[in-house]
This record gives C-alpha cells, sequence and structure tokens, in this order.
C-alpha cells in the first residue's frame, strides 16, 4: 500500500479484537524495549500502563506539517533536550530523525521488494542499529540510582499533561523533565499543543475502526487467508502472521532478518497483491480518511499553527553554538 500523507507520526494504543495494526505494533515493541528501558528516544508514544488507561513512553519524534519541517523540528527538540540534559549534569546523544523509508502495512503488507530484503523491518527499529547508540554507553557508565536520575530528568515525573480521546480512554504524560521542556520551548502552550497532537496521532486509529467494519474489508481479508494457508501458514490476518515468525523484540534478533521471516512476510505481500486485499484497504482508507480530517478539522488546524509558529525558533535553537 502507498503510504499515504498524514500527520500522524508515531503508533497509537492498539485496541482489542483482530484488526491488524501492522507496522505501529513493531514500532511500539521497539520503544517499549529501548524507549523505556534505555530512555533515549525524545518523543511521546502511548504504552498501557497496566491499568486499563494509557500512557505515553518515548518515541521517536514528531510528524509536522511537511517532511522538512519535520526534520527541523525534530532537531530541535533533540538539540535543546541536550542542553537541558546538560544543565543537570546528564550527558544526552541527540537522536536522529526517524526513517520515512518504510512501508505503510498497517493493514497488509504489500511490497514484496522490501519484504525481500527486511523481512518485516524487525531491525530498522532497533535503537543503534548500524552503530551502538551513544546513550546506551553512557547509561552504562552510570550507577543504578543515577541511571534512575537521567530517566526522570529525561521524562519528567508527578504532574501530568492529560488529553481524553473519544473511544480511546486517557492519555497523560508529564509536564516537566527536559522532554516537556524542549516541547514547551518551541510550541509556548505545552497541554495546548500536548492535546491536539495527541489527537491527531490518532487519526489511524479512527479510520481502522471505519475500515475493517466495512464488509469489504472482510471480504478482502477472507481471501488473503485462503492465500496465505494454501502457501502453508495458519494465520487469520497479517498480525497473527507476523507473530509466527517475527522475533520478540529487536535485541532477540540477530543482524539480519531471519529466513523464515522473510518468506512469511514476501508470502503476506504476495498474497496481499494477488488477493486484491492490499487494493480494497487502500481503497477503503482513502474513503474514509477525509471523513476523521473533518471530524477533526479543529484539531488539525491547531496543530498546524502550532508547528508554523515553531519553525523560526526551532531554526534559531539550531542556529546558536
Amino acid at each position: 500500500m502507498t503510504r499515504q500523507p498524514r500527520h500522524d507520526p508515531e503508533p497509537s494504543s492498539e485496541a482489542t479484537g483482530t484488526r491488524d495494526r501492522g507496522v505501529r505494533l513493531r514500532r511500539l515493541t521497539v520503544a517499549a524495549a529501548a524507549g523505556i528501558a534505555l530512555g533515549v528516544m525524545a518523543g511521546w508514544v502511548v504504552a498501557g500502563n497496566g491499568t486499563g488507561a494509557a500512557e505515553d513512553a518515548p518515541s521517536a519524534g514528531d510528524r509536522p506539517v511537511a517532511a522538512t519541517d519535520d526534520e527541523l523540528l525534530h532537531r530541535a527538540s533533540e538539540r535543546l533536550i541536550a542542553r537541558c540534559m546538560a544543565r543537570h549534569g546528564f550527558a544526552y546523544a541527540e537522536q536522529p530523525p526517524p526513517s520515512s523509508t518504510e512501508p505503510d502495512f498497517r493493514y497488509v503488507l504489500d511490497d514484496v521488494g522490501w519484504a525481500r530484503k527486511h523481512g518485516y523491518g524487525t531491525l530498522l527499529g532497533r535503537p543503534g542499529a548500524g552503530g551502538k547508540d551513544a546513550n546506551v554507553g553512557n547509561l552504562e557508565k552510570l550507577t543504578p540510582e543515577r541511571q534512575n536520575a537521567w530517566h526522570r530528568t529525561l521524562m519528567g515525573s508527578g504532574r501530568q499533561l492529560v488529553v481524553d480521546l473519544p473511544r480511546m480512554g486517557r492519555l497523560s504524560a508529564p509536564d516537566n523533565g527536559c522532554t516537556a521542556e524542549a516541547r514547551r520551548t518551541l510550541y509556548g502552550d505545552l497541554a495546548g499543543w500536548y492535546r491536539v497532537r495527541r489527537t491527531v496521532d490518532h487519526f489511524d486509529s479512527y479510520v481502522d475502526d471505519k475500515v475493517i467494519a466495512t464488509s469489504e474489508y472482510r471480504t478482502g481479508l477472507a481471501a488473503w487467508v485462503t492465500c496465505v494457508r494454501k502457501r502453508g501458514y495458519a494465520a487469520s490476518t497479517p498480525r497473527e502472521l507476523r507473530r509466527l515468525v517475527a522475533p520478540a523484540s529487536p535485541e532477540s534478533a540477530g543482524e539480519q532478518a531471519q529466513p523464515q521471516e522473510i518468506a512469511a512476510a514476501v508470502t503476506e505481500a504476495e498474497c496481499a497483491t494477488s488477493a486484491r486485499f492490499s487494493q480494497t484497504s487502500g481503497a477503503l482508507e482513502r474513503r474514509y480518511r477525509p471523513e476523521i480530517e473533518r471530524r477533526f478539522a479543529r484539531e488539525l488546524d491547531a496543530l498546524k499553527s502550532f508547528e508554523l509558529k515553531a519553525i523560526p525558533r526551532a531554526r534559531r535553537v539550531l542556529a546558536d553554538a
């Protein structure tokens, strides 16, 4: 499926049921394993807190109005975080902008060439892929007490930013710490920015609800299931197929995608095309996304305003030595 232009950068909390969140699930696993454990990412994504509510954890930045602006705001945020951490006596290695080269396979992976090369892309999300993340080395030099202090300084604690999303529940994040300070410097009204940012982040979830409720989606999924089962995979959804072969976490993976992962990914992609499941889900996505954007037009406009105002501030941050 061709990636559609959208404002939502990172995975949202995963709803129950048979839907397939695709790459979102993998990225959330990566963030949980690396961001929460190591605290090396600068943004916020949604993670479960075991209470039925949702809370935010570190991730790889926020997607604003355009790709070039995305990189600018990400780099400025990382620079601000590094300066804040330094003021508190901690080293922090600025994280590069997230890669935008992965296909969007929320519903189904359909890029056979990409699947042959990367499988499900497990290794692409591994922190420090291509070299050890400097933050890991920084943390290894600290005592457990100082490691905890490093995390608290980065992510904050105590007082919370809160947003209640329709049918998604309550999301929250600390309003202090270096991450919050960086966002406040760039966007001004941190609570206002957080509310619209997280609302827009969940567009995919609302669109998915519409898509998977259609008879067209169910028919396309059934054709895909028939195809993959003929090729020896007992899976009822793409997500179920990925669970059969993908490593539980990036840390358990080797240096390259394993043959069984690549074979399953190629099967998923080839069946997505031959069964026309990709075409069906893509068409449904294009049908319902405008409806969701109209529903949240006020939040979209507010987010764009926040980001446009932040761009000059970001340039000044990066211009300072």
